[in-house]
């Protein structure tokens, strides 16, 4: 918990430098990206992320299978200066590995086991964006910002296990017998941003973002209501 409250701490903090910064500088461009009371809404997939991972150094593993889901993301921000947007964002993303079977040689096995994890992501985030300081038009949108939160983990091992070796140091047959465990961690998430939006109809566009927090890059749709 004292981590996420300093990476909470430390965001606030950063946000605040931006706020100053934006309010002191003399605009120099056109109209801004996201006018007062501007309310953004976004709709995202990331490409590249925290992907699930499992390993193992056996070599008597058999039908090994993993899959990777990619991260989807919904935030809404206000600005609440002309130049600056704060709201937050949901992220979700999981994978997993499956293998038919696995004998460590001595008779002792595992079969169909099944290892799966969803990341959840509850984070704040805001921008500050660039067009009246290099004169960019409204349906342009450069932006660059900060999110800060923390995740959950949820974590699922399930397999099947047993003895099948009567010459070994457990004589006889036992199992199968089925097992099912699950974890569930949290930690804190913080990291910066920067991004271009294009408005191609009224108030509909599209973005790119990258950055590292949650995902390396991050495509969508965003809405300027």
């Amino acid at each position: 918990m004292k981590k996420i409250f300093s990476t909470a701490a430390i965001a606030c903090a950063l946000l605040a430098s931006v706020g100053a910064f934006a309010q002191g500088t003399k605009n120099a461009g056109q109209d801004a990206a996201t006018n007062k009371g501007d309310v953004l809404f976004d709709f995202g997939i990331g490409l590249v992320g925290n992907e699930y991972s499992y390993s193992n150094s056996g070599n008597n593993y058999r039908g090994e299978n993993s899959f990777q889901l990619p991260t989807f993301s919904l935030a809404l921000q206000k600005a609440f200066w002309e130049d600056i947007t704060i709201g937050g964002q949901f992220s979700i993303n999981g994978g997993g590995t499956s293998y038919d079977d696995y004998y460590k040689g001595d008779g002792y096995y595992q079969k169909d086991v099944k290892n799966s994890q969803v990341n959840s992501y509850f984070t704040a985030r805001g921008e500050y964006h660039f067009n009246r300081l290099i004169g960019l038009d409204r349906k342009f949108d450069l932006y660059a910002g900060a999110l800060a939160g923390f995740s959950i983990s949820n974590q699922m091992h399930r397999y099947t296990e047993g003895w099948t070796d009567p010459n070994g140091p457990n004589p006889g047959n036992w199992g199968p017998n089925e097992h099912k465990s699950r974890s569930i961690s949290a930690n804190p998430v913080i990291g910066p941003f920067a991004g271009f939006r294009y408005y191609f109809a009224n108030n509909v566009g599209v973005y790119g973002e990258a950055g590292w927090a949650i995902t390396a890059i991050r495509l969508g749709l965003v809405w300027r209501l």
